[in-house]
């Protein structure tokens, strides 16, 4: 749990220090109209890929992970997801020891965990919301836009993004209940 808990932190000032040196967010890059339904914390309920057939898998993320999905109303975004087995690393607690560790014991913690942050817009008409990436884990994605078809059910949020993986199109399913204020 502690080691959790450094990372998320870790990564937290990480996204933070990266917003505050970014460009301000411009106009165009606002979220768009009726995006107040999906300002706010959203918190991880399960990750599905759902197979040209129907079938349902849980291929990187495991059957229980858990992750934290926050939408600005100025336009900002970001998620995080850490993956069910949790990466298991008792020793590092701390950036510096992350910096020290063996190649192996980076491996775990990077194949467990996953985080991306940037703007978003959301098109109501199309039932859309993009997120249009600034910085990711995956250096590939950075500067990549992720449209992902969204419903809002009473206070759970369901985004879907269609993905071509394994030789096949796929559905990948996310689910976030809605966080309730801090007290």
């Amino acid at each position: 749990m502690r080691f959790r808990f450094s990372i998320l932190l870790c990564c937290l000032a990480n996204v933070l220090s990266q917003a505050q040196s970014a460009k301000p967010v411009s106009p165009s890059a606002q979220p768009g109209a009726g995006a107040e339904k999906l300002v706010g914390a959203w918190q991880l309920v399960s990750i599905e890929t759902v197979g040209p057939h129907g079938d349902v898998t849980y291929p990187y993320y495991g059957k229980h992970p858990e992750g934290l999905l926050i939408y600005d109303r100025s336009g900002w975004m970001s998620v995080q997801i850490v993956s069910d087995p949790k990466p298991d690393l008792p020793n590092i607690d701390s950036r510096a020891a992350i910096l020290a560790a063996t190649p192996e014991q980076k491996a775990i913690a990077v194949e467990g965990y996953y985080a991306y942050f940037g703007t978003w817009t959301l098109d109501q008409s199309a039932s859309t919301v993009t997120h249009h990436l600034r910085q990711s884990l995956y250096p590939g994605e950075r500067g990549e836009d992720f449209m992902r078809q969204f419903s809002i059910d009473g206070d759970r949020l369901t985004l879907i993004a269609k993905v071509h993986e394994m030789n096949e199109e796929h559905q990948r399913r996310l689910v976030w209940k809605r966080t309730a204020p801090p007290q």
